[in-house]
């Protein structure tokens, strides 16, 4: 198999005796050499070596117009360095010095005129056979360069994975540690207060101006711990992909107001300004995206507002940007630095963190909404001045429409009518607790311990006008219960009143046939909000 691979060798013959070349030419043929070039002008030389790409020359030194030694001169230019071209000299000149410059010039070999044949032919062989061990030792060189080369790559790439790895595990555990001592902090300080005024309220000598101020502690810290259970639940859900976006149509200037409506006793504890600012309302009347998520959007952000806001105000802007929705929140607060601005948008992460730092809280709330408004299909962005204050915008593309919703409105009879509403409930202290809520000559109340019972309570009772509907009850859910109520009365507004604060348990709930929702724990002034707008008055 080597042998015809040699006798596939290109042979280059260059001597101005035409004698000689047929001589060789003939010799070769008879050996099985297939390509065979020759010239007697060994000007042609550079020509045949670009064409021909021979694989050995044979070659005279005594030539008109170039000498061998001129030749090879110009050869060594064109093979590339660690290459092995080998060229024989054949000619009549004997001297030493011929042979001495003809090797020292590049020659591999030398023969003198008039020559042996079969030793040339032999010498041919063996050169051409060493050529080909070079060429295939230079292939598998070639090819282990490559492939350290390769291995080289995938080892650095290996080390920048394992690096960033390492800054992954790194960074994994700081989250881990602020978020055990995030939690530890924010879960224990408000249980502390719970528990300590809740004892303290036993006490039968308290006055009355004590007890009210006790009472409203214990509100806000049970408020404080809802806050931050809420965040915990929803960064959970963010980060395990389980959030999911349910769009419909409603009127986001009136779901503003309600947002911003539950925050001004907040604010007045304060002292602040709190007021909403919006463009044309016409415009703003149908939205279509995710209220749901908008609301937890709004809430992070008026709660940051109003927590590093001292004095002054806070604003809650809304603007028609053709069918864009730029939403922003303003303050008059402490403000961020420059080289803190984008830090703010990562987990548990405030301005300050230190122990001593002056303001408590998960450091989640700008992270949540940032998600959020990403899960919207929406940018957001921040802009603020050290100790004057921040502004904190997101727009959500797309998610205006030109045509209002109609909302039915009760007639003024009808508001001011006693009416009846059931209370799905099975746990004890809350229908208990419901029950003190709706407390007045304007409501009275019927109570069903599960959804069979509430199916029979509609069923046998016309003058039922709303159901507050718990989800999770025994024997049958309140998803089964509003589904079987709406087919008896499709017309009866049922509000879910849940602890499932997922998406999609208020998506499911909607879909079942609930008009609206209120999460537990259920908070006086936005349950009565949410009676006022299907015609209950409290």
């Amino acid at each position: 198999m080597i042998d015809s691979t040699l006798k596939n060798a290109n042979i280059l013959i260059v001597d101005d005796q035409q004698p000689n070349i047929d001589v060789l030419e003939g010799y070769l043929e008879m050996e099985g050499y297939q390509n065979i070039k020759a010239t007697t002008d060994p000007r042609q030389v550079l020509t045949l070596w670009a064409d021909f790409e021979p694989d050995i020359l044979l070659l005279d030194l005594t030539m008109p117009h170039l000498s061998g030694y001129e030749v090879m001169a110009q050869l060594k230019t064109l093979t590339d360095e660690g290459v092995f071209f080998p060229i024989v000299v054949l000619t009549a000149d004997a001297t030493s010095e011929a042979k001495q410059r003809s090797l020292a010039s590049g020659a591999v070999d030398f023969l003198v005129k008039p020559f042996d044949l079969v030793e040339v032919g032999l010498r041919i062989r063996n050169l051409l056979y060493t050529s080909y061990l070079q060429q295939g030792l230079l292939k598998k060189n070639i090819t282990l360069e490559k492939e350290v080369a390769k291995r080289t790559i995938e080892l650095r790439t290996y080390a920048d994975e394992l690096k960033v790895a390492k800054e992954k595990a790194e960074k994994s555990n700081e989250l881990k540690t602020a978020f055990i001592n995030t939690i530890s902090h924010e879960i224990r300080t408000p249980l502390n207060g719970i528990l300590g005024f809740g004892q303290i309220m036993a006490d039968p000598d308290l006055t009355k101006e004590e007890r009210e101020e006790y009472t409203e502690m214990l509100q806000v810290s049970s408020q404080r711990l809802i806050d931050t259970v809420t965040k915990f639940i929803d960064i959970s859900m963010l980060n395990s992909g389980n959030t999911e976006v349910n769009k419909v149509r409603f009127n986001v200037s009136s779901k503003v107001n309600e947002i911003v409506t539950g925050y001004q006793t907040e604010a007045k504890r304060k002292n602040l300004e709190l007021k909403t600012d919006f463009s044309d309302t016409t415009a703003l009347n149908c939205c279509v995206t995710d209220p749901q998520l908008l609301e937890k959007i709004l809430t992070q952000l008026i709660e940051n507002a109003i927590k590093f806001t001292n004095k002054g105000k806070v604003v809650l802007g809304l603007r028609a940007l053709n069918t864009d929705l730029l939403v922003s929140v303003s303050d008059t607060g402490i403000g961020i630095a420059e080289e803190h601005k984008e830090l703010v948008f990562q987990y548990f992460t405030q301005e300050i963190m230190s122990n001593n730092r002056p303001y408590d809280g998960t450091g989640l709330g700008l992270t949540i909404a940032s998600r959020l408004v990403y899960l919207l299909g929406g940018k957001i962005w921040l802009e603020s001045q050290k100790d004057k204050g921040t502004q904190v915008s997101f727009l959500i593309p797309e998610a205006l429409c030109a045509t209002e919703q109609p909302k039915s409105q009760a007639s003024e009879e009808e508001v001011y009518m006693a009416k009846t509403v059931l209370i799905v409930e099975d746990d004890d202290i809350n229908f208990t607790y419901l029950n003190i809520l709706l407390k007045s000559d304007k409501v009275v109340t019927l109570r069903a311990k599960n959804g069979l019972e509430a199916v029979e309570k509609v069923r046998n009772h016309p003058e039922i006008f709303l159901v507050l509907m718990d989800l999770k009850m025994p024997e049958m859910s309140g998803f089964d219960a509003t589904r079987n109520i709406k087919a008896i009365r499709p017309e009866l507004p049922i509000v879910a009143v849940t602890a499932y604060s997922a998406n999609n348990d208020i998506q499911a709930a909607r879909e079942a046939g609930c008009v609206d929702y209120i999460v537990k724990p259920i908070r006086k002034e936005l349950l009565i909000r949410k009676l006022t707008e299907f015609g209950v008055q409290v």
